[in-house]
């Protein structure tokens, strides 16, 4: 295994919104470079939903076996009010994180709600030079467009944009090639191991539940779009982002100017979805191998 300079690593997701975060989020535990120090369970629709996601956190945190090994913390239970800080256990996780003397860098890949980041910077606007934020989600560039990740917490997204914190973004016409079929999570999946076959039945599950409900479900396909943000970190990708002047975003997600250009921030426009989802398999590949103590070559 080739060494090198490890990355801290703090997730912020809705777990249990859709299906795709359950893969992001094992890509990151199963990851060698990646120093995962806490995750934190975000809203998506309705009360009690980052509830939903905490309990699917300690579900994959069991399935890996990194049980106990960092810290899962319920965050905001809805999005933030401009006379409300939504103060939570998640936010105060982020802060104390950003706080810490480390010498490996801190990247907070946020795929939901952006609530308990824009909380964390209000609460303690010190930390906004401590840590590098990616986050999946945003409409298309350049008018912008609804999104969900944006639609569930625009008052967070503006404050975090408008801020001096070292962003990137991916948005939908990014996130949404990363496109894998049904069949082929089947076949790497479903008889692997009890983490895989997990992983494609309760996206199986999910899509049987909300088929007729959702336009948008393809039996065939899926968009693993919180891949995305670990793409990026096993690999910057520097030949598809740009670097632009930060959107302010409307109540109907539309970008407007911003006036406050306090930095620029990284926009993908495209990504290496190959690279991603294949780094993924062997992964989970490779976790079955030890599980059954199968020796793997250095």
């Amino acid at each position: 295994m080739i060494t090198s300079k490890r990355q801290r690593i703090l997730i912020v997701s809705d777990a249990k919104n859709e299906a795709d975060d359950q893969y992001a989020i094992v890509h990151a535990l199963l990851t060698p470079r990646f120093r995962v120090v806490g995750m934190v369970a975000s809203h998506f629709s309705g009360a009690k939903t980052n509830l939903l996601s905490y309990n699917e956190m300690i579900k994959l945190a069991n399935l890996t076996r990194t049980i106990g090994m960092y810290p899962i913390k319920i965050g905001a239970e809805g999005s933030m009010k401009e006379e409300q800080l939504n103060h939570s256990e998640g936010s105060d996780l982020i802060v104390q994180e950003a706080l810490k003397a480390d010498a490996d860098p801190l990247y907070i890949v946020c795929i939901g709600a952006l609530t308990d980041v824009g909380t964390a910077i209000t609460i303690n606007p010190e930390i906004v030079d401590r840590f590098t934020l990616i986050w999946v989600g945003g409409g298309r560039y350049p008018t912008g467009s609804h999104e969900a990740n944006l639609n569930h917490d625009i008052l967070a997204a503006n404050r975090l944009f408008s801020s001096k914190v070292n962003l990137w973004q991916i948005p939908s016409e990014a996130y949404k090639t990363m496109l894998v079929s049904v069949t082929e999570l089947q076949l790497k999946l479903s008889t692997v191991n009890e983490l895989g076959n997990y992983l494609y039945e309760q996206l199986i599950q999910f899509a049987t539940d909300n088929v007729n409900e959702k336009n948008w479900i393809n039996t065939e396909c899926w968009v693993m779009g919180d891949s995305a943000a670990i793409g990026v970190l096993l690999d910057e990708q520097k030949g598809n982002y740009k670097l632009i002047a930060p959107p302010h975003f409307a109540s109907n997600c539309q970008h407007m100017t911003s006036d406050d250009n306090n930095r620029p921030i990284r926009v993908y426009q495209s990504l290496n979805v190959r690279m991603i989802l294949e780094d993924f398999f062997a992964k989970v590949s490779l976790f079955e191998m030890a599980a059954k103590g199968v020796k793997q070559s250095d």
